[in-house]
Protein backbone atom coordinates (compact mmCIF):
# COMPACT_ATOMS: atom_id res chain seq x y z
CA UNK A 1 0.00 0.00 0.00
CA UNK A 2 1.39 3.27 -1.03
CA UNK A 3 1.65 5.71 1.73
CA UNK A 4 -0.15 8.66 -0.51
CA UNK A 5 -3.17 6.56 -0.88
CA UNK A 6 -2.87 5.70 3.08
CA UNK A 7 -3.17 9.55 4.08
CA UNK A 8 -5.97 10.05 1.11
CA UNK A 9 -8.14 8.07 2.34
CA UNK A 10 -7.73 8.38 5.92
CA UNK A 11 -8.16 11.99 5.15
CA UNK A 12 -11.58 11.11 3.85
CA UNK A 13 -12.73 8.85 6.45
CA UNK A 14 -12.52 11.62 8.88
CA UNK A 15 -14.01 14.03 6.23
CA UNK A 16 -16.87 11.45 6.48
CA UNK A 17 -16.96 11.37 10.27
CA UNK A 18 -17.19 15.47 10.65
CA UNK A 19 -19.30 15.62 8.04
CA UNK A 20 -21.96 13.02 9.33
CA UNK A 21 -21.94 13.71 12.76
CA UNK A 22 -23.22 17.51 11.60
CA UNK A 23 -25.63 16.60 8.67
CA UNK A 24 -26.42 13.22 9.30
CA UNK A 25 -25.44 12.68 5.62
CA UNK A 26 -22.64 11.27 3.87
CA UNK A 27 -22.06 13.02 1.10
CA UNK A 28 -21.54 11.11 -2.62
CA UNK A 29 -18.03 13.03 -3.65
CA UNK A 30 -16.16 11.97 0.01
CA UNK A 31 -17.30 8.31 -0.97
CA UNK A 32 -16.08 8.59 -4.66
CA UNK A 33 -12.88 10.29 -3.48
CA UNK A 34 -12.16 6.78 -1.45
CA UNK A 35 -13.24 5.05 -4.86
CA UNK A 36 -10.65 7.14 -6.46
CA UNK A 37 -7.59 5.64 -4.14
CA UNK A 38 -8.66 1.83 -4.64
CA UNK A 39 -6.17 1.04 -7.29
CA UNK A 40 -4.02 1.39 -5.28
CA UNK A 41 -4.75 0.32 -1.90
CA UNK A 42 -5.28 -3.00 -2.64
CA UNK A 43 -4.10 -5.95 -4.80
CA UNK A 44 -7.32 -7.81 -4.65
CA UNK A 45 -8.29 -8.98 -8.06
CA UNK A 46 -10.88 -6.32 -9.71
CA UNK A 47 -13.76 -9.41 -9.72
CA UNK A 48 -13.23 -9.90 -5.77
CA UNK A 49 -13.40 -6.00 -5.00
CA UNK A 50 -16.33 -6.12 -7.10
CA UNK A 51 -18.28 -8.46 -5.53
CA UNK A 52 -17.33 -6.63 -1.76
CA UNK A 53 -18.76 -3.90 -3.54
CA UNK A 54 -22.01 -5.77 -4.13
CA UNK A 55 -22.07 -7.45 -0.61
CA UNK A 56 -23.28 -4.05 1.46
CA UNK A 57 -26.63 -3.74 -0.31
CA UNK A 58 -28.03 -6.27 1.67
CA UNK A 59 -28.04 -3.39 4.48
CA UNK A 60 -30.36 -1.02 2.28
CA UNK A 61 -33.34 -1.57 4.37
CA UNK A 62 -31.21 -1.26 7.73
CA UNK A 63 -29.11 1.88 7.28
CA UNK A 64 -29.05 5.32 5.38
CA UNK A 65 -27.60 4.90 1.88
CA UNK A 66 -24.63 6.79 2.72
CA UNK A 67 -23.53 4.59 4.69
CA UNK A 68 -24.37 1.34 2.63
CA UNK A 69 -22.36 3.55 0.31
CA UNK A 70 -19.61 4.10 2.21
CA UNK A 71 -19.87 0.49 2.84
CA UNK A 72 -19.51 -0.34 -0.87
CA UNK A 73 -16.76 1.76 -1.42
CA UNK A 74 -14.47 0.04 1.42
CA UNK A 75 -15.15 -3.37 -0.25
CA UNK A 76 -14.37 -2.39 -4.07
CA UNK A 77 -10.98 -1.08 -2.32
CA UNK A 78 -9.95 -3.10 0.18
CA UNK A 79 -12.04 -6.60 -0.54
CA UNK A 80 -14.42 -8.55 0.82
CA UNK A 81 -12.26 -9.91 4.47
CA UNK A 82 -11.30 -6.31 5.20
CA UNK A 83 -15.02 -5.11 4.50
CA UNK A 84 -16.23 -7.81 7.34
CA UNK A 85 -13.48 -7.03 9.87
CA UNK A 86 -14.72 -3.18 9.42
CA UNK A 87 -18.38 -4.30 9.51
CA UNK A 88 -18.19 -6.44 12.81
CA UNK A 89 -16.09 -3.39 14.42
CA UNK A 90 -18.14 -0.49 13.14
CA UNK A 91 -21.36 -2.33 13.52
CA UNK A 92 -19.93 -3.63 17.46
CA UNK A 93 -19.29 -0.21 18.42
CA UNK A 94 -21.92 1.87 17.24
CA UNK A 95 -24.52 -1.26 18.68
CA UNK A 96 -22.21 -0.92 22.30
CA UNK A 97 -22.35 3.44 21.54
CA UNK A 98 -26.23 3.94 21.11
CA UNK A 99 -27.08 1.66 23.93
CA UNK A 100 -25.17 3.51 26.33
CA UNK A 101 -26.76 6.50 24.95
CA UNK A 102 -30.53 5.19 25.40
CA UNK A 103 -29.28 4.18 29.13
CA UNK A 104 -28.32 7.50 29.77
CA UNK A 105 -31.40 8.82 27.89
CA UNK A 106 -29.44 11.20 25.56
CA UNK A 107 -31.45 9.68 22.83
CA UNK A 108 -34.79 8.30 22.28
CA UNK A 109 -35.01 5.07 20.34
CA UNK A 110 -36.55 7.10 17.44
CA UNK A 111 -33.48 9.68 17.41
CA UNK A 112 -31.19 9.18 13.90
CA UNK A 113 -27.48 8.04 15.35
CA UNK A 114 -24.89 8.85 12.66
CA UNK A 115 -22.82 5.67 11.84
CA UNK A 116 -20.37 6.91 9.69
CA UNK A 117 -17.74 7.86 12.54
CA UNK A 118 -18.37 4.01 13.92
CA UNK A 119 -17.47 2.99 10.00
CA UNK A 120 -14.82 5.24 9.64
CA UNK A 121 -13.02 4.83 12.68
CA UNK A 122 -13.21 0.51 11.65
CA UNK A 123 -11.65 1.67 8.25
CA UNK A 124 -8.69 3.39 9.62
CA UNK A 125 -7.95 0.77 12.01
CA UNK A 126 -7.99 -1.78 9.26
CA UNK A 127 -6.04 0.26 6.45
CA UNK A 128 -3.23 1.27 9.35
CA UNK A 129 -2.85 -2.57 10.39
CA UNK A 130 -2.48 -3.25 6.44
CA UNK A 131 -0.37 -0.13 5.87
CA UNK A 132 1.68 -1.04 9.04
CA UNK A 133 1.90 -4.78 8.29
CA UNK A 134 3.76 -4.17 5.10
CA UNK A 135 7.72 -4.55 4.77
CA UNK A 136 7.89 -1.49 3.19
CA UNK A 137 6.30 0.83 6.12
CA UNK A 138 7.99 -1.54 8.63
CA UNK A 139 11.67 -0.78 6.89
CA UNK A 140 10.70 3.17 7.32
CA UNK A 141 9.67 2.97 10.64
CA UNK A 142 13.02 0.32 11.43
CA UNK A 143 15.08 3.27 9.67
CA UNK A 144 13.30 6.39 11.66
CA UNK A 145 13.93 4.78 15.12
CA UNK A 146 17.35 4.17 14.66
CA UNK A 147 18.16 7.44 13.30
CA UNK A 148 16.73 8.98 16.58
Amino acid sequence: MDTIFFIWTVFWLVRIAVEDVRSLTIPDRYTIAIVAAAPFLSSTPLGARLLAAAVPAVLIPLMGMGDVKLYSALGFCLGLRPLLRIACGSMLTGGICAGILLLLKKVKKKDRIPFGPFIACSAVLALAADYFASTSAMWAISLSMLAV
